[in-house]
């Protein structure tokens, strides 16, 4: 019979390695995407501009689910003031 504890302790100490391999992948297709633009005819700056906007539409909920207690205690904080 398998070990489950077993199992998941090895798929815990991969997990930094398998959000390393997510991480690159996603870079190479935002990479290739750009390239794609640029070769298509769009100004740089323009998306320069786009890569913050999306970038920061992803990462600011990502940024609150993480970091929720902190966030509202912020504002608790803030709002005592």
């Amino acid at each position: 019979m398998v070990n489950v504890a077993k199992i998941c302790n090895v798929i815990h100490g991969l997990m930094p390695v398998l959000l390393m391999v997510v991480v690159q992948m996603a870079s190479a297709g935002v990479n290739v995407l750009s390239k794609l633009a640029a070769n298509d005819g769009m100004i740089l700056s323009i998306l320069v501009a786009y890569r913050f906007v999306f970038s920061t539409a992803f990462i600011v909920p990502l940024a609150l689910l993480v970091e929720r207690s902190g966030f509202f205690l912020f504002f608790l904080v803030m709002n005592t003031n």
